[in-house]
C-alpha cells in the first residue's frame, strides 16, 4: 500500500471530474466538462461486464456519451440493481474470484505515460492488504497481448485465460474501459491513447492521473461495482487524484472476499 498523504489541489486543474450518469447525481449537461462512468454487458452475453469511463465536453450530453460510448463496446446498459444497505455504499458486478493471487499483466505498447506499469503495481498493495479481505492482484509481468475482451482488439471478443492490461485508440470520448466475465473469471483493461495521462498521483491541467484511473478499475477487476460512498475510490466522481482506499471501498472488497 502506498504510504504518505497525496498533494491535492483545486478541481479547475483537471480535464474533468467523474460524476455518475444518473439525473438525480449530475445534470444531463454541464457548462464544464466532465467525466462519467457508465456500466453495462455485452448484447446477447449478460455474464460480460463492462465499466467505462466517459469523456463528456462541457453542454453535451451525459446520457447521449454514455450510451455511444456503450455502443462502440458492442453492449447495453446493465440491469437496475437493488439500492445498496444504508449502512455502506458499496455493490458489486458479480465477478468474484476463487483461486489467488489474479495475476495481471501489462502491454505497454502505444503507452501514453511515463511509469505507466509502476502506477499500475502501486494500486496491488491497495487492494491487496485489506483486513478482513482474502483478495489478493499482483503483477504477472510484461506482455504482448492486447486484452482480448476489449472490443478494440483484433478478432472476436473472448476469453484467452488472461488478465491484461494495455493501451488502445478507443473510441472518442472513452477513457478506459474493463470488461470482465462471471462465469469464468477474467477482466481485460484499456487505456485510451488519445488524451494526455501523467503519473505520480498528481493533478495536472490538461491530463489525467492514470494511477487514480487504474485503481478506480482494478476495483471493478476484484468485482466491485460503483459506490454511493462520495468518499470512495469506487465513487464515479474524480475531484482530485486519488490513490488510495476510503473505508467503504475496504468494506466492500472485505464483504465480497
Amino acid at each position: 500500500m502506498r504510504q504518505g498523504t497525496r498533494a491535492a489541489v483545486a478541481a479547475a486543474a483537471l480535464i474533468g471530474v467523474f460524476t455518475a450518469a444518473a439525473p438525480a447525481v449530475a445534470a444531463d449537461r454541464a457548462k464544464h466538462a466532465r467525466v462519467i462512468a457508465v456500466d453495462g454487458v455485452a448484447k446477447g452475453d449478460a455474464s460480460r461486464h463492462v465499466d467505462i469511463l466517459v469523456h463528456v465536453p462541457a453542454g453535451k450530453s451525459a446520457k447521449a456519451a454514455g450510451d455511444r460510448a456503450l455502443a462502440a463496446q458492442g453492449a447495453k446498459a446493465a440491469p437496475k440493481k437493488p439500492p445498496p444497505p444504508t449502512s455502506n455504499g458499496y455493490s458489486f458486478t458479480g465477478l468474484r474470484w476463487t483461486a489467488f493471487p489474479v495475476r495481471q499483466s501489462y502491454n505497454g505498447a502505444g503507452s501514453r505515460a511515463g511509469g505507466a506499469q509502476t502506477a499500475l503495481n502501486n494500486t496491488y498493495g491497495d487492494w491487496s492488504s485489506v483486513s478482513g479481505s482474502n483478495f489478493r492482484i499482483q503483477s504477472g509481468g510484461t506482455t504482448t497481448r492486447c486484452p482480448s475482451l476489449v472490443r478494440e482488439c483484433p478478432g472476436a471478443q473472448r476469453n484467452d485465460g488472461f488478465n491484461d492490461v494495455g493501451w488502445a485508440q478507443l473510441s472518442n470520448g472513452t477513457l478506459g474501459v474493463t470488461w470482465s466475465t462471471s462465469g469464468r473469471p477474467e477482466a481485460d483493461m484499456a487505456i485510451n491513447t488519445r488524451y494526455t495521462w501523467v503519473t505520480g498521483c498528481r493533478n495536472v491541467s490538461g491530463a489525467f492521473d492514470l494511477e487514480s484511473v487504474y485503481l478506480h478499475e482494478n476495483g471493478h477487476v476484484a468485482g466491485l461495482g460503483h459506490s454511493t460512498d462520495i468518499n470512495a475510490v469506487m465513487y464515479p466522481s474524480y475531484q482530485a487524484a486519488r490513490c488510495t482506499l476510503a473505508q467503504d471501498d475496504r468494506n466492500g472488497i472485505a464483504a465480497l472476499y
